[in-house]
């Protein structure tokens, strides 16, 4: 740590004139130091905004006792090393306090806890009251300038949508026989075919273009939109999103009593549904980067006892502004089970038994998240409109971010 001192030394008497008004204090110091013919070093936390009004017949032969009064009313002192007097602040706590513009006492707070651990701190709104050393006031003022900043924030889209293999194939040959050498028909080939690819992939894409492809899938009905929030995020924040609903599971207890058997029945309750959770989030000028927690679950059949489905994914994402990512290829095959019976028929006593069956349902599907980063101006005005697709008159207008 470099400590930076203002050193005065002035050895000859009376060579040096000062106007007595509004002088600051290293000014008046000076003028001391010339009158009394003494050396002083200044400290670099002393506050030199002090104005000292004097009138010009001032008598220098009070200069001294002057300057040791200013000292005292301003919390400092004087210290003599040989032939010098160092002028330090004192070390008397005083109350100070700071409001905040941006953001609220509870953020900062912990985080000066943690750099002056023996200050004690208090808030009333908007405002951080703490007694500390004038030097330690200057050091947390500085330290809370720092930290209260407007928070960077962005908004990201994320969708689930599943959709069938085959139909998205026949659509691609169907796409390509159509289809020009344009640059986004050329995108538009690559996206279809890493849909239906037999692994896992992440595939990165303007924002604007992939809303286009979409768009077009869903007027063909060959997409399924489960969900698709618009969450916004903050830096260093955690974002949590959640649909569920609380499903009951069948708990049976038997016990004897007598000849009789008594069926004591209970249930417990589990949520069921989508939920996303994204931490870790830090957000620059042009890219977000956020680790990702999203769980989708369904209910197969409806049963006491029912049984769910669930897709899972756990990833560390970075997004560049007006960018979006794919991650596809999660193929599964769902089998349901569904309870069918006659109305009346199957409530006859003994025989009603015959008008009652079960099946399965077999679903296969594939899905793929979207996560879009929507944060940037909007690229439709700057661009004039969508592109439109080969076969397709009706993209012209599309909004760029309506999947």
């Amino acid at each position: 740590m470099i400590i930076r001192l203002t050193l005065i030394a002035l050895l000859v008497v009376n060579s040096y004139a000062i106007d007595m008004v509004n002088n600051s204090f290293i000014d008046f110091v000076r003028f001391v130091s010339n009158s009394t013919d003494k050396n002083f070093i200044i400290d670099e936390d002393i506050d030199t905004h002090i104005s000292i009004v004097l009138p010009h017949h001032f008598d220098t032969k009070d200069s001294f006792k002057v300057l040791k009064n200013i000292l005292q009313k301003n919390d400092m002192y004087l210290v003599k090393i040989g032939s010098t007097y160092y002028i330090k602040r004192s070390d008397i706590k005083r109350f100070f306090s700071v409001k905040l513009v941006f953001l609220l006492p509870d953020k900062i707070i912990p985080i000066i806890k943690k750099y002056y651990p023996n200050i004690q701190l208090s808030k009333s709104k908007k405002t951080i009251i703490y007694q500390a050393t004038y030097k330690q006031s200057l050091q947390i003022k500085n330290l809370i300038s720092l930290l209260d900043k407007p928070t960077k924030s962005k908004k990201v889209r994320i969708s689930l949508i599943s959709y069938k293999d085959i139909d998205i194939y026949k659509y691609g040959l169907n796409f390509n026989l159509k289809s020009t050498s344009t640059n986004y028909d050329l995108q538009y080939k690559t996206f279809l075919n890493n849909l239906i690819g037999s692994s896992s992939f992440v595939f990165k894409i303007s924002t604007f273009d992939l809303s286009t492809f979409i768009s077009d899938l869903k007027t063909n009905n060959l997409i399924n939109t489960k969900f698709s929030p618009t969450l916004s995020l903050f830096d260093n924040e955690v974002t949590k999103f959640s649909i569920t609903q609380k499903i009951p599971y069948l708990n049976g207890n038997t016990s004897i009593n007598g000849a009789n058997d008594v069926k004591n029945e209970t249930y417990s309750y589990n949520d069921v549904g989508s939920t996303i959770l994204l931490d870790k989030v830090s957000i620059t000028d042009e890219d977000i980067y956020f680790h990702i927690s999203m769980k989708y679950e369904v209910i197969l059949d409806k049963t006491l006892t029912p049984t769910t489905s669930m897709r899972y994914i756990d990833n560390y994402i970075k997004l560049h502004n007006n960018q979006s990512i794919i991650i596809a290829g999660f193929t599964s095959e769902e089998i349901s089970k569904l309870h069918n019976e006659i109305p009346l028929l199957a409530s006859i006593p003994y025989l009603g038994d015959i008008f009652k069956w079960d099946s399965d349902n077999n679903k296969k599907e594939t899905f793929a998240i979207i996560i879009s980063n929507i944060d940037t101006a909007n690229e439709f005005a700057q661009k004039g409109g969508s592109p439109t697709l080969v076969g397709e008159n009706k993209a012209n207008g599309v909004s760029p971010l309506t999947y």
